[in-house]
């Protein structure tokens, strides 16, 4: 198979194609150069961003604090620091807090914080928050607290629950809580770190000091329920003894009343008797007195009327009298005379 003939290129195309090669390298070059060295530092709502130079050679400088949302656009050579300026809630445990009386305590604490989005630079020149190796918001924020918060907070719960006796100090739980948070606050007046709330969820003594508190209450309830029970009973027999009082009370004044009752009946009945027997007895008074009075009439009247009397019944019982025959002579006149004087020696009763 014949071979074709070799075709020369031109020495001026050679030098074009060379020179478009070169220029396309240094584009490539210079958005290389611009991709690594140039960044537009964003920063999320509840963040701020820290912004600094990074040299190649030399020290980072300080730029801008970004209060996020927001960004710095495109920059050359600079990079951020993300701070989180939302709360944070922590919480410490203790074992061995020491009462007024030298009680061991057991207590659980917890606080809610944040960094002041206002003092961001403060936080990250002064407080250490520029490492080589960026951290994350997170990272930054426990490291603050285990730096520079942990320390007066532990502190001011001890001294707080420190003022109470073992005893005593759950049911001052408010009053340690406002002592710890005043305490605190005023540790980190000129800080970058703001307390927003602090709560003491529990104060207790140990389980052996529980355990015996345990058993004195429950002795407490029971004598109490002991004392409730016979408190109970007691009342009980006060009420049945004011019952019993009330019922003989009551049939006392019933026998009182029966026998007022029978009392105001014989009373009544004995003067009703001695009413009758006072109007029998004036009765016959008064029958025995006209007797009397009748007799001494009738012996008035006997006395008055006298022979008078013996006359006229005389002369009315005349008729009744048989004269004998009367003689001439004086043979004649004494049976008449025998006669009269037999009439004057009848016994006549005077009619009343």
């Amino acid at each position: 198979m014949p071979r074709k003939p070799i075709e020369l290129i031109p020495i001026s195309n050679i030098k074009h194609k060379g020179i478009i090669a070169g220029v396309i390298a240094l584009l490539l070059i210079i958005l290389l150069v611009l991709y690594y060295n140039t960044s537009n530092e964003k920063v999320d709502g509840g963040y701020v961003a820290y912004v600094r130079t990074n040299p190649i050679v030399g020290v980072p400088e300080f730029r801008q604090v970004i209060k996020g949302p927001g960004g710095t656009g495109l920059v050359w050579r600079q990079n951020s620091v993300i701070i989180c300026v939302t709360p944070y809630t922590t919480e410490e445990k203790f074992d061995d807090i020491r009462a007024a009386d030298h009680l061991k305590m057991k207590a659980d604490a917890h606080l809610v914080w944040r960094i002041d989005a206002n003092k961001v630079r403060e936080f990250v020149e002064q407080y250490g928050a520029v490492t080589e190796v960026e951290p994350t918001p997170e990272a930054i924020a426990q490291d603050a607290y285990a730096s520079f918060i942990r320390q007066p907070f532990c502190s001011a719960v001890r001294t707080s629950i420190a003022r109470f006796r073992g005893l005593d100090a759950p049911g001052h739980i408010p009053e340690i809580t406002d002592m710890v948070e005043k305490e605190l606050r005023a540790a980190l007046k000129d800080t970058p770190f703001i307390v927003e709330s602090v709560t003491i969820g529990s104060t207790v003594p140990p389980e052996s000091v529980t355990a015996g508190i345990t058993k004195k209450v429950e002795a407490t309830q029971e004598y109490e329920r002991q004392a409730i029970q016979l408190e109970i009973a007691k009342r009980n027999e006060e009420i049945a003894d004011a019952e019993g009082r009330a019922k003989a009370n009551r049939m006392n004044q019933e026998a009182q009343g029966a026998l007022l009752k029978a009392k105001a009946e014989a009373d009544a009945e004995l003067y009703r008797r001695q009413q009758e027997a006072a109007a029998v007895l004036a009765m016959k008074r008064a029958e025995a007195e006209g007797m009397r009075l009748e007799a001494e009439g009738r012996k008035a009247l006997n006395d008055a009327i006298g022979e008078n009397l013996i006359r006229w019944q005389t002369v009315q019982n005349l008729d009744k009298i048989r004269f004998p025959h009367i003689n001439v002579g004086s043979e004649a006149i004494t049976p008449l005379l025998d006669a009269i004087k037999a009439v004057q020696n009848q016994q006549v009763t005077p009619a009343p």
